[in-house]
């Protein structure tokens, strides 16, 4: 063993254990457990009254505190010297409300409580409580009144409030209500205990000043004590209202609308006083103001066709007084609308398929009774047939219409190419021709010059088909077939 190298690690290890230690015993420095301030409310309070004591905690650190947990001495309040706090959704702030005991010696009492954490960390914080003699019996007193003293504008048909600071009797006699106009009133007696409510016999008058007084002697509490001090106050009632003028409004328009759509209708009024104005709108004409606002929409989602309707609108003013107007809304027909559909090109001779699809149109009467559609072939001529075919090449411009119920259509156009092949005219003699020998025949002649390599041999195929086409008219093709196709061989 080499006993040089174990006496050098032995004191190098014990330096590290020093070192370790010292950031341990640094790490425990660092700490600081939780506090908790105490408070009390109220700090004084009498036997039989409630006591919060609430603590807020401000949690520990390195680590942080969890597990928080508060409880305090409350044995002045009967109960342990551990008892739990409660915390809120926070987490920080813990309470507890008790009941002073009814036998508790008036006095200062010193208290405290103790907040702990999970990590065994805790503070202990004081805090006081002072229980204050019993209450003695004192005489009532009038602890709020309305309408207030010195109240202006109160409402000629309101009711005098009157709350005392405790249940009270009272005699006949007990109050007076005196205005400068109107005289003296009596009232109606509601409530009871330490809240009563007078409501005078008649309304009092506009702009008057009344006063209300208590006779102490024959308000009594359950003591035989009579009202504290003199009770007197007196308001003003509101003045007499001017006489309120009406507003006018205008319902504008007319408005347009087109069948199954919605317009905005928007109206404008005033009032001669300057007061807010509520407005509502009679949409179907059956003289109910049913839709609330000054800007409405009018839907005419149920509306077929060109028609007129009124509409009216009313106008309210703060004081209940009305103006009314209405306006025209004309709807209109819409044109119903679909998908056409044309081939991009057409062989001569051969039939080709125009169609519309896809057929809408707002209204649900037009789509109900279905709608009318036409073609043009090119020729300028709508007809109902959906088939087109032509004679020559070339471009041909084709047309589709949609028609609904009330008139209104809409119409398409699409170009057509029309071309002619070998194959394609081979197709039309076949198409033409009662002689399937003689089809044959033709077939092959387009088959010959379609596949001749010179100019030469591809002119003199086709004459050869011409001449055939010719002798078989009245043999199997008519002679407009026959002309038909001379013709487009001559395309070819």
């Amino acid at each position: 063993m080499n006993t040089s190298r174990l006496r050098l690690g032995v004191p190098l290890a014990c330096a590290l254990m020093a070192i370790s230690l010292a950031g341990s015993s640094a790490a425990a420095d660092d700490q600081t457990p939780p506090t908790a301030e105490i408070t009390v409310a109220p700090p004084s309070a009498a036997p039989g009254t409630n006591v919060t004591v609430t603590a807020t905690v401000t949690p520990g650190t390195n680590p942080d505190s969890t597990g928080l947990a508060v409880v305090c001495d409350l044995s002045w309040a009967g109960l342990t010297k551990t008892s739990s706090l409660s915390p809120d959704a926070s987490g920080l702030v813990f309470s507890r409300t008790v009941t002073v005991p009814s036998d508790s010696p008036p006095g200062e009492r010193m208290s405290s409580c103790t907040v702990t954490d999970d990590q065994d960390r805790s503070n202990t914080s004081p805090y006081t409580v002072t229980i204050t003699s019993p209450d003695t019996d004192a005489p009532p007193t009038v602890t709020s009144h309305t309408p207030a003293d010195g109240a202006t504008d109160v409402a000629v048909d309101a009711n005098i409030g009157i709350t005392f600071s405790e249940a009270v009797d009272v005699a006949d006699g007990w109050y007076t209500i005196s205005c400068d106009t109107s005289g003296t009133h009596t009232a109606v007696v509601t409530g009871g205990g330490s809240s009563y409510v007078l409501d005078p016999d008649s309304d009092l008058a506009n702009g008057e000043t009344c006063t209300v007084s208590l006779d102490g002697t024959k308000v009594t509490d359950g003591g035989g004590n009579g009202l504290d001090g003199p009770a007197s106050w007196s308001f003003t009632t509101e003045a007499a209202a001017p006489v309120n003028l009406p507003p006018s409004v205008q319902a504008n328009g007319p408005y347009t609308v087109s069948e199954g759509g919605s317009v905005s209708l928007a109206a404008t009024g005033s009032d001669p006083e300057g007061g807010a104005l509520t407005y509502a709108w009679d949409l179907d004409n059956n003289g109910t103001y049913e839709t609330s606002g000054s800007t409405v929409t009018f839907s005419a989602a149920a509306l077929d066709g060109a028609s007129s309707r009124t509409v009216g609108v009313q106008v309210t003013d703060d004081g209940g007084a009305t103006a009314t107007d209405t306006a025209t809304v004309d709807v209109t027909n819409v044109a119903p609308t679909a998908t056409f559909t044309a081939p991009a090109t057409a062989y001569a001779g051969l039939p080709f398929t125009l169609s519309l699809t896809g057929a809408y149109d707002p209204s649900t009467a037009d789509t109900n009774a279905g709608f009318t559609y036409s073609y043009d072939c090119g020729d300028g001529t709508y007809g109902a047939s959906v088939s087109c075919s032509t004679s020559d090449v070339g471009t041909l411009t084709v047309r589709g219409q949609i028609q609904d119920k009330d008139g209104g259509a809409t119409a398409y156009t699409a170009t057509v190419t029309v071309t002619v092949t070998f194959d394609s005219l081979c197709s039309l003699v076949r198409a033409y021709s009662t002689d399937p020998k003689v089809a044959d025949d033709l077939c092959a002649k387009l088959a010959t010059a379609a596949a001749a390599s010179t100019p030469t041999a591809h002119d003199g195929a086709l004459g050869s088909f011409r001449n055939q086409v010719d002798a078989k008219v009245g043999k199997g093709l008519t002679a407009a077939q026959g002309a038909e196709l001379k013709l487009l061989s001559t395309r070819l």
